[in-house]
């Protein structure tokens, strides 16, 4: 009994011996875990807050259940598909990168980096051609050494501009190596707002500024070219109208302006020519695409205000497009009064001189069938009808001299005066002696100075052709029993010769035409012999010895011509 008490003793004691050994271990393995939990959750929590994610709090997931939860697990996977998108995103830069090296590299712009010391950290192909050549390396060196060497005098750095402004800038026309650029600095900063480089672009403009200064001078050419044909249409003596295919007035120079009576600039753009005030005019242009003609043209008048109408010639081109379309007409207004009044003049001089030639032909022809046939006529009356044939060849003549120096004169082959002394009084009695045997209608007086003998410097025969004319007007134009009167006068250093009459007369625009080729005072009177030529061949001559002739005539009071005539040196 009492042995087995020992025993059970013993037994106790081994038990609690063997359980103290258990608590200690267990306190020492609840220890390890405790802190391999606290080391565990310590590593957690460091993972959390790498990838950004708030620690777990004990009480939010205890020991047991964070082993459950497998944190770690978790966070190893977040850190796989981390590294495997930082793969993916490197990959994304390289290629990225790789992108803007092409860019860089194949940019039409030559491109420069600079550091904030301006040293070039890169530059891509662009500025080897462009600006620097092939040969030559420029990485850490400064820009300005080797971009802006050559404009010394050019102010305008766009990198010290980026420096100093601390923002973009912007230079146009920079002139590097014959070559225009258009140069823009772009600054690029850190976190803190400071300037890590500064890219430098510099595109090329010197083909768009040589189009440019192409375009401007074509523009000039064209502006030159576009006054000159304003200047033209505005001088132009002829008027000029341009119409187009739609009937509006698209161009009118001031000649067409005055003739019509219209104004563009005061009508508008967009003018129909129905609005001109000419009806013939608009009717022509109305007409013009069914002609069928490429140029026609017709006499229209016009009326100018506080003037005479005048006749123009609307000479009409019709305008087509490649495809035989109309497009308009050009029509020119040319001013053929003139011409018109000279063919009427011309009609009349034919009608005049056939009339002339014609009357003293049938005189000397029939004076010379009288002496042909076999009546027995006395002396005297066959030396009447020879005289009478005298007379009229001589008019006949006379008329033909008249032709015949018109044409020199016209031809520019002139007459050239032979100048010597004579005197007036006996230039003008030869002349009028002749005149007294041909008519005794007329009274003649010579009304010369008898004091002094004067002479004048002249052609003999040229003014003897002078004084015929102008004594044979005052004779046609002056009734029976008129006076003529021949004087002369010294004035002013020069000899004033006058002949007067006392017949019709003129008016103050007949006097202002009597040198007109062909012009006859009274056309529609054919009693009065003429063709209209003596007054311009008299003219021609007095200016030919550089003297002057003027005529004064009134209606109904007679007309006086005084020629001034030079003296003759002593």
């Amino acid at each position: 009994m009492t042995l087995s008490r020992s025993e059970d003793i013993i037994r106790i004691s081994e038990e609690n011996s063997e359980l103290a050994l258990l608590r200690e271990e267990n306190a020492r393995l609840v220890k390890i875990n405790r802190e391999a939990f606290c080391y565990i959750r310590s590593k957690v929590d460091s993972l959390l807050e790498v990838i950004g994610t708030k620690s777990l709090r004990p009480e939010e997931l205890d020991d047991h259940s964070l082993i459950e939860f497998d944190p770690i697990g978790i966070v190893a996977e977040t850190f796989r598909h981390i590294l495997e998108n930082l793969q993916e995103t490197n990959q994304q830069l390289h290629f990225a990168h790789d992108e803007i090296q092409a860019v860089f590299e194949t940019v039409g712009s030559a491109v420069l980096v600079l550091d904030p010391q301006g040293r070039v950290v890169s530059y891509n192909q662009k500025t080897r051609d462009l600006m620097l050549g092939d040969d030559v390396n420029i990485l850490g060196e400064k820009c300005r050494d080797h971009v802006c060497h050559m404009n010394i005098g050019d102010k305008r750095c766009t990198f010290e501009s980026v420096m100093r402004n601390q923002r973009e800038q912007h230079f146009n026309d920079w002139e590097f190596n014959g070559r225009s650029f258009d140069v823009i600095g772009r600054p690029m900063f850190d976190e803190s707002g400071k300037i890590t480089h500064v890219v430098m672009a510099y595109h090329d403009v010197s083909a768009r500024r040589d189009a440019q200064n192409a375009l401007l001078h074509a523009l000039n050419e064209t502006q030159e070219a576009n006054a000159k044909i304003h200047g033209i249409l505005g001088s132009a003596a002829d008027g000029i109208l341009v119409t187009d295919a739609g009937n509006n007035v698209v161009l009118i120079n001031r000649r067409a302006e005055d003739l019509i009576g219209f104004s563009l600039a005061e009508q508008g753009s967009a003018t129909q020519i129905d609005t001109l005030p000419h009806a013939e005019l608009v009717k022509l242009l109305y007409q013009a695409p069914q002609r069928g003609q490429e140029t026609f043209s017709e006499d229209l008048s016009f009326q100018l205000s506080g003037r005479l109408p005048c006749i123009c010639q609307a000479r009409i081109t019709v305008i087509t497009s490649a495809e035989n379309e109309f497009n308009g007409c050009i029509t020119l207004l040319h001013d053929v009064t003139e011409q018109r009044e000279l063919d009427r003049i011309k009609d009349e001089f034919v009608s005049t001189a056939a009339h002339e030639l014609r009357t003293p032909l049938a005189t000397i022809i029939g004076y010379a069938d009288l002496l042909m046939m076999d009546n027995d006529y006395s002396p005297e009356q066959r030396a009447e009808f020879l005289q009478n044939i005298l007379r009229k060849a001589e008019c006949l003549g006379d008329i033909v001299s008249n032709l015949l120096d018109i044409s020199r004169i016209e031809s520019g082959e002139g007459i050239k005066p032979d100048l010597k002394p004579h005197r007036p009084d006996n230039l003008c009695e030869e002349v009028v002696k002749s005149f007294r045997l041909q008519t005794s209608a007329h009274t003649f007086v010579m009304d010369f100075p008898s004091s002094s003998v004067v002479k004048v410097n002249v052609d003999r025969y040229a003014m003897t052709q002078i004084l015929e004319n102008l004594i044979s007007n005052a004779v046609k134009y002056s009734p029976e029993g008129g006076e003529i009167r021949i004087s002369s006068r010294i004035e002013n250093g020069v000899c004033l010769l006058s002949i007067r009459d006392q017949g019709l007369g003129m008016t103050f625009d007949q006097v202002v035409r009597i040198y007109d080729k062909f012009y006859r005072v009274d056309a529609s009177n054919t009693a009065i012999s003429g063709t209209g030529l003596g007054m311009t061949i008299v003219k021609y001559l007095v200016e030919a010895q550089s003297g002057e002739v003027s005529i004064a005539s009134s209606p109904g009071k007679g007309t006086t011509v005084t020629i001034t005539l030079p003296l003759a040196p002593d």
